[in-house]
């Protein structure tokens, strides 16, 4: 009977938790689209860096964190992010990337365990992650998968960050006409 209860319990949190992690998803895209992306970006110390990866034509757009070391631009994910896009890189290695700096087209590739190793002794979580990650109980950074992305060449255009900035117009348009009338 408590078995039963308890696994009701651990079901409903394993939902919740999901859902979280999905809304938070979604927001820091909307926030990309919207123009918001260097504002995500604004406490490193605090909430690490974040860009987005996409891989055009075969897959949407997800945000994960991210850090550049010497030259490196490496993004970790957890082991569902990395089964979702792991087809993907399989497929074909291009893809654009969001940076605070910018859209890139670039190609993307999985580090070796010894690499991995390597980049973990160099860094820790908190470089990668923030200082907020123990907070909010992010894994180590061990246990992440790392992606290497090597930028090949600015992106210009419309679908990138910032694609739905005029949503930003519509909201002043709509607080502008919405005043009482005397």
């Amino acid at each position: 009977m408590d078995i039963k209860k308890i696994t009701a319990s651990s079901l409903k949190n394993a939902d919740v938790e999901k859902l979280g992690k999905s809304l938070l998803g979604k927001t820091k895209l909307l926030a990309w689209e919207t123009g918001l992306g260097p504002v995500i970006n604004a406490l490193p110390g605090a909430f690490g860096q974040q860009a987005v990866l996409y891989f055009p034509g075969r897959s949407g757009k997800h945000s994960f964190p991210c850090m550049e070391q010497n030259g490196r631009l490496l993004l970790a994910l957890t082991g569902p992010e990395m089964d979702g896009i792991r087809d993907f890189m399989m497929q074909s290695p291009g893809v654009e990337i969001w940076l605070k700096n910018g859209w890139f087209a670039g190609t993307v590739r999985l580090l070796s365990e010894e690499e991995k190793q390597t980049v973990t002794e160099s860094i820790s979580g908190r470089q990668f992650f923030g200082s907020t990650s123990e907070f909010f109980g992010n894994a180590p950074l061990k246990d992440h998968y790392l992606l290497e992305v090597t930028k090949n060449a600015p992106c210009t255009g419309s679908s990138g960050p910032g694609s739905k900035a005029w949503i930003w117009f519509a909201a002043a348009l709509v607080l502008l006409f919405s005043g009482k009338k005397k």
